[in-house]
């Protein structure tokens, strides 16, 4: 008798549990073996669907920065928000999400680090995964200086930069520090709104 296999459904179940494994005990504690028994089937099966740890990880990363980013296509769809509003309401979604995901955070910071000490350059990889964002923040700034809900002098290109910077340093700050709630992250967010209406 034949057995069908679903892959897409055994590829998710083996990041969900290769995660929960980077979760428990860090990138560089997790082998390839310790995922295939999690996963109760063998090393070879996961050849199959992954060439490296590396690549899973690679692959999680892939697949929780393109849920956010279904998040906040929804939020840009909305018709009745203007852009300024939207880019809020995507600012406060972000740092609640981060805030949420702080095991994705310490266990992603530990590879960034584990990766950048084994002599790789981790740029390329950090903007491929951060690139939607930006161009989310770039976008709405954009439409709010076109729609003049922020001064016309204003430089979306900095705004963004600026914006940016605040969720870097929650991201630290949940995944190492834990001295800033997502909430004050929000706080320093409308600051910064309540600054570009003014000027």
């Amino acid at each position: 008798m034949t057995i069908l296999v679903d892959h897409e459904q055994r590829k998710t179940i083996i990041l969900e549990n290769a995660f929960a494994l980077f979760a428990e005990e860090g990138y560089n504690g997790v082998t390839y073996q310790k995922i295939a028994d999690r996963c109760d089937i063998s090393r070879t099966s996961i050849y199959k669907y992954f060439q490296n740890k590396e690549q899973i990880f690679d692959y999680a990363i892939k697949q929780a920065t393109g849920k956010m980013e279904n998040l906040f296509q929804r939020i840009r769809d909305r018709k009745d928000w203007s852009p300024l509003e939207k880019l809020q309401r995507f600012l406060h979604l972000l740092a609640k999400t981060l805030s949420e995901n702080r095991v994705f955070l310490t266990v992603l910071l530990e590879y960034l680090l584990s990766q950048k000490q084994a002599g790789n350059d981790i740029r390329r990889k950090v903007r491929r995964h951060t690139l939607g964002i930006k161009f989310v923040l770039n976008r709405l700034l954009q439409e709010a200086v076109e729609n003049k809900n922020i001064a016309p002098l204003a430089d979306p290109a900095k705004m963004t930069n600026h914006l940016y910077g605040i969720l870097e340093a929650l991201v630290l700050n949940i995944s190492i520090t834990d001295l800033l709630d997502w909430r004050d992250a929000v706080g320093m967010i409308d600051d910064y709104f309540e600054q570009l209406q003014r000027q």
